[in-house]
């Protein structure tokens, strides 16, 4: 069958409501099983997983992290509810930040026995899960599902991912709207849990006021540096406007700012914000502040980031005491 006529079947026919679509779903849509494998042998289809299938245009360029999400949702087409997803898939459900965490799909069968041989990508978990740690949600383009709550699902990463996967994660549930009451009472409830003690080093660690993964990993970088800690996101007023840097030191009249985020204001467009940003930007400088801009590429090496702000701290202590 040639191709022009299968992309404008799947284009036509593909349903409306599906993000990921399975085989079951394709055929009610009258995408027989002949065209559903002209569409995977001709790269206009990607399979997920077996009988679950995504749009090549909705996959081909898009991030690591927004695959990982579609990975996710092919999975729990096919759990039929049976599964309470779990650590970074829980995460990734309630839409937080998952720096450089694995796609694998964490779910939890409980004690089924029948669901314990899966894929690669899946980690099945056995452990029992309280009722009220669960949360049961319903997305469009997905279906509903359940997955562990804010807390349980912080504390579960904590345990088992690296000391900064799971502060991104942490700081973005508490931007979330999670308590650091609710974690406590969450962690108390843990007991000797294996990797609690971990848990408890992470949790000390957050900070609500961190609104991305880069500024989450800018501020653990510089906990190693020998100079008080920053304020975040604190406010200064420039010209009747109100700035928010991410890191600033009064005394020193410093700011750090980490530039990976898209964060502008007052819902205007890119280039416009962009340019009354620098305008607020010049306006602190005439006021006498100095700023260090950092981007991803910088966060790859610590040390230097670290070199940087001290010297540019030293550099405005001293200027301010001459």
């Amino acid at each position: 069958m040639d191709r022009p006529i299968v992309e404008a079947m799947f284009r036509r026919l593909w349903p409306a409501d599906r993000l990921v679509a399975t085989a079951d779903q394709l055929h009610a849509a009258g995408l027989g099983t002949r065209f559903i494998s002209d569409g995977v042998r001709m790269g206009l289809l990607v399979r997920l997983r077996r009988g679950v299938y995504v749009p090549r245009y909705r996959w081909t360029g898009k991030p690591p992290w927004q695959q990982a999400k579609i990975r996710l949702a092919a999975h729990i087409a096919v759990s039929h509810g049976a599964l309470v997803y779990t650590h970074f898939s829980a995460a990734r459900l309630h839409g937080l930040h998952t720096w450089d965490c694995p796609a694998d799909i964490h779910a939890n069968a409980g004690y089924q026995s029948s669901l314990r041989g899966s894929s690669a990508d899946v980690k099945l978990h056995n452990f029992e899960i309280p009722p009220g740690d669960i949360v049961r949600k319903f997305f469009a383009g997905i279906g509903t599902t359940q997955f562990t709550d804010l807390a349980r699902t912080v504390l579960d990463c904590a345990m088992t991912a690296s000391f900064a996967q799971a502060v991104v994660i942490g700081d973005s549930a508490l931007h979330h709207g999670l308590t650091m009451e609710q974690l406590n009472a969450a962690l108390m409830a843990m007991g000797g849990r294996k990797g609690v003690k971990m848990a408890r080093k992470v949790v000390r660690a957050l900070n609500a006021l961190s609104e991305s993964a880069g500024e989450s990993r800018t501020r653990l970088i510089m906990a190693d540096l020998p100079i008080p800690p920053p304020e975040l996101q604190i406010t200064l007023t420039v010209d009747g406007d109100d700035y928010r840097p991410d890191f600033a030191w009064r005394e020193a009249k410093l700011i750090v700012e980490f530039d990976g985020n898209g964060k502008y204001f007052d819902y205007t467009s890119t280039p416009d914000a962009l340019i009354k940003e620098r305008e607020r930007e010049s306006a602190l400088m005439e006021q006498g502040w100095t700023f260090v801009r950092l981007k991803w590429k910088h966060l790859e090496n610590p040390e230097q980031v670290c070199a940087r702000i001290f010297a540019a701290y030293q550099r405005a202590v001293g200027a301010r005491a001459a």
